[in-house]
């Protein structure tokens, strides 16, 4: 009896396997590389338990046998090589003949590198990001765990590119800058071949004999395709890539926003699987998913109708991304100066929402361990059990999912050593790993769930690099490149005019 756990991939994929002396991607600069250099095994009972890697072509590159004693649960440490497991795939686990015990964990060792805690952070958050991009296709999968092709996102798509894209940039080069260059292109062909009724992109889209289609029971979404092309514009402007620019530009044009529009001139969330059927649901709450889907409008056609949003400076149901997501894109958000739409100061309303996610925890579940940690985060994502997606926020009673990308998402509005501070008591607890934030954190009980959701680890990884551009002091590219480009520049001019915008 036993148990096998596939490193890398589904078992199936034989072509995959992880590096333990080069743990992250391959791409990722060797200075920031971890390393896996030993095997814990929480476990309790008696016999023989016998411990294995094997390679991608089922060789065993380890093997270790533990005798074990009647006893209570005792940690098992052993020794590993990692450069004699540059292949592993299969880490498995045997009770020998007669055995028996529990086994109530199995955890690898990891080194971390010789950087500072706020580079680290960066990259472990991309590291997260990045395993869940198929570098055969050039789509990035919704969740790291899944098979190739079968349910990739759009949205995470584009914001993988952008978070290659600047960690390629001075300071950090995380990533060499012609591999950049590489992945955006890679990923603009892959999203060129799929169907765009009416210009847009699909929200999930799986692969079919025929190549990439929009996932069946999913919709084309418009606020996906800001996403996507905020990303791409942003990313070729930085790494000064103009030929891709004028074909993102021209992409931009087939979008016929006009059609879009719901009766009473809202723009529609996007169009049913059938690519025709308008969704009944438009952009008129107020918020950063809002304001990027009348920012793309804005790019394609400044004449426009002008909508106000409802309930402005008011995020529905409190939910922390939502005053945050165009940040991620744009510095101009940064201001008190009233907002040409609505009129709303954007930066005292998105520290509003921080003070409140911070004291909705401390308030309603004081005596937790995540309150006394000081932890928040009510946004979305996955659920408690990563089996359905999640939508909390402060406005929500007795709200119990935390989603710490908001953190990082957020992170930018702190002073900086607290939110590093805080980054460290979650890692102490195990909730920040060498793969980045957990998916979600239960607060009435010590549950947590490792899922690497792409959307989410998007949202750290580009907060990350905000937030350490903010602490060193250094030119922020993503900020510097939303100022250089003319197509963004006019496109947050709905919100903040000329005069103001070029500020």
């Amino acid at each position: 009896a036993g148990m096998w756990h596939s490193l890398s991939g589904l078992a199936r994929e034989t072509q995959k396997s992880l590096d333990f002396s080069a743990a992250w991607p391959a791409f990722m600069d060797a200075r920031y590389q971890p390393r896996i250099s030993s095997l814990r095994v929480d476990v309790r009972g008696r016999g023989k338990m016998k411990l294995e890697i094997k390679s991608d072509s089922g060789e065993i590159l380890w093997m270790s046998l533990v005798d074990l004693e009647e006893a209570p649960k005792q940690p098992v440490v052993l020794p590993l090589s990692p450069l004699s497991l540059k292949k592993a795939k299969l880490l498995n686990w045997i009770a020998e003949a007669g055995s028996e015990f529990c086994v109530d964990s199995l955890q690898l060792g990891v080194e971390t590198p010789a950087v500072p805690f706020e580079e680290y952070v960066v990259a472990a958050s991309y590291a997260k990001l990045a395993r869940a991009y198929d570098a055969g296709s050039g789509f990035v999968k919704d969740r790291a765990h899944l098979e190739d092709g079968a349910f990739e996102s759009l949205a995470s798509t584009g914001m993988f590119a952008l978070a290659t894209a600047v960690l390629s940039q001075p300071p950090l080069k995380i990533v060499p800058q012609e591999k950049a260059r590489q992945i955006l292109h890679k990923i603009y062909e892959a999203v060129k071949a799929l169907e765009r009724p009416m210009g847009i992109l699909p929200h999930f889209v799986r692969r079919s004999a025929t190549g990439y289609v929009i996932h069946p029971g999913t919709e084309y979404s418009t606020v996906d395709t800001a996403l996507y092309y905020h990303s791409l514009l942003l990313g070729a402007e930085m790494l000064g890539d103009g030929d891709l620019k004028m074909d993102l530009v021209s992409a931009l044009d087939q979008i016929d926003f006009a059609k879009l529009r719901l009766p009473d001139g809202v723009i529609s969330h996007g169009l049913k699987d059938d690519g025709r059927t308008l969704l009944p649901h438009g952009w008129k709450d107020w918020g950063g998913e809002t304001a990027l889907v009348m920012m793309l409008q804005n790019i394609v056609d400044e004449k426009a109708p002008r909508l106000h949003m409802e309930r402005p400076a008011q995020a529905w149901q409190g939910t922390g991304f939502i005053p945050e997501i165009q940040s991620l894109f744009y510095p101009d958000f940064d201001s008190d100066e009233p907002d040409a739409l609505d009129g709303v100061k954007w930066l005292t309303t998105r520290r509003q929402m921080l003070q409140s996610q911070k004291t909705y925890i401390q308030r309603v579940w004081p005596e937790t361990a995540v309150a006394k940690m000081g932890l928040y985060g009510l946004s979305a994502g996955e659920n408690e059990h990563g089996n359905s997606y999640y939508v909390g926020g402060v406005d929500l009673p007795d709200q119990a999912v935390l989603h710490p990308h908001y953190i990082l998402m957020s992170a930018a509005l702190s002073e900086p050593e607290a939110t590093y501070s805080l980054l460290h008591r979650l890692e102490h607890a195990g909730l920040f790993t060498p793969w980045g934030m957990v998916e979600t954190i239960s607060v009435r009980n010590p549950n947590y769930l490792p899922m690497n959701g792409s959307l989410n680890a998007s949202f750290e990884t580009l907060g990350a690099y905000h937030l350490l551009a903010r602490y060193r002091g250094f030119p922020n590219a993503i900020y510097a490149a939303s100022r250089q480009s003319r197509e963004l520049r006019r496109a947050v001019q709905l919100f903040y005019p000329t005069e103001k915008a070029s500020e």
